[in-house]
């Protein structure tokens, strides 16, 4: 027995006529004919008596009938749910981003869903260490995280840079060509390294890259939480001049010139696996920029 054999079924019991049927089916009477008497044979039964009128269901045909239709139904909604997940355009998909992508990512989600209703997107605030060993697991299919990717298969894109900003109190007069005299009585805030690695090492090889050795007072697990504590006036921060529209009028951003201060951002994915909504979100990037790049 098979889908064809059930579809010739339904087809025939709806029509009543071979001839009839058989048109609708783009097959001849005798391809027909064989198609119901081998279902009838492998099931063991009956299914049409055919006279004067043209087919008409047995009694074992009528109860049948029913759930031979709903089995055709399901096959078909499942053929096309089949094309849909390899165009791209049904699916699901898991994304990670981080502190430089805070607004980038949802950004890219919303408007990508406004075109892909039927794909399903989950995202979750994740370091970038932690996005590369989930996306070579296969347990993400996106990141946003900074470039360059390290570890093959992984390929990115580059979406934006960021750089690292002072984030200071304005009650304090800083030189903005010199920031760091003015900052020697103030304490060091920063982000518990183990949160953000990248962000770490980026501030680290800012740190020595302009002679400055200083010792953070205070910690904290987010970027907010370090934004609070400067808008209390408590110290200052080293942050990605990215995540300042979380940050109140009392806050001041003073933008820092060495190298050491900027890096790029992307989406990152592993090609090696294969996923057409992924390939779809991807294109979708490609296509229609962030307006803010």
């Amino acid at each position: 027995m098979d889908i064809d054999q059930l579809r010739t079924f339904c087809q025939l019991a709806l029509d009543c006529n071979y001839r009839v049927a058989s048109e609708h089916l783009c097959i001849t009477q005798s391809a027909l004919t064989k198609k119901i008497q081998r279902l009838e044979a492998h099931i063991g039964l009956v299914l049409f008596e055919r006279g004067r009128k043209g087919a008409c269901l047995t009694p074992a045909g009528q109860v049948l009938l029913p759930e031979a239709q709903r089995l055709v139904d399901n096959f078909s909604a499942f053929q096309a749910l089949t094309y849909r997940v390899a165009e791209g355009i049904t699916g699901s998909l898991k994304m990670g981003f981080g502190i430089s992508s805070y607004t980038l990512a949802p950004d890219y989600i919303v408007r990508f869903k406004s075109q892909f209703p039927h794909i399903h997107i989950e995202l979750n605030d994740i370091p970038s260490q932690v996005q590369t060993d989930l996306l070579l697991r296969g347990e993400l299919q996106l990141g946003f995280s900074r470039l360059p990717v390290s570890s093959p298969p992984l390929k990115g894109i580059k979406l934006k840079s960021d750089h690292l900003v002072i984030a200071v109190h304005r009650s304090h007069t800083i030189d903005e060509d010199n920031p760091w005299d003015a900052l020697e009585h103030l304490d060091y805030l920063r982000l518990t390294p183990v949160r953000g690695k990248g962000l770490s090492k980026q501030i680290d090889k800012l740190l020595i890259e302009e002679n400055q050795s200083i010792n953070p007072v205070q910690e904290a697990d987010d970027i907010a939480t370090l934004l609070a504590l400067v808008s209390a006036n408590t110290g200052f921060t080293i942050v990605p001049v990215s995540v300042g529209h979380i940050a109140n009028d009392s806050v001041r951003l003073i933008p820092l010139s060495s190298p050491s201060a900027v890096w790029d951002i992307g989406l990152i994915w592993n090609e090696r696996l294969d996923c057409a909504a992924r390939d779809r979100f991807i294109q979708f990037v490609v296509r229609e920029p962030h307006a803010n790049l």
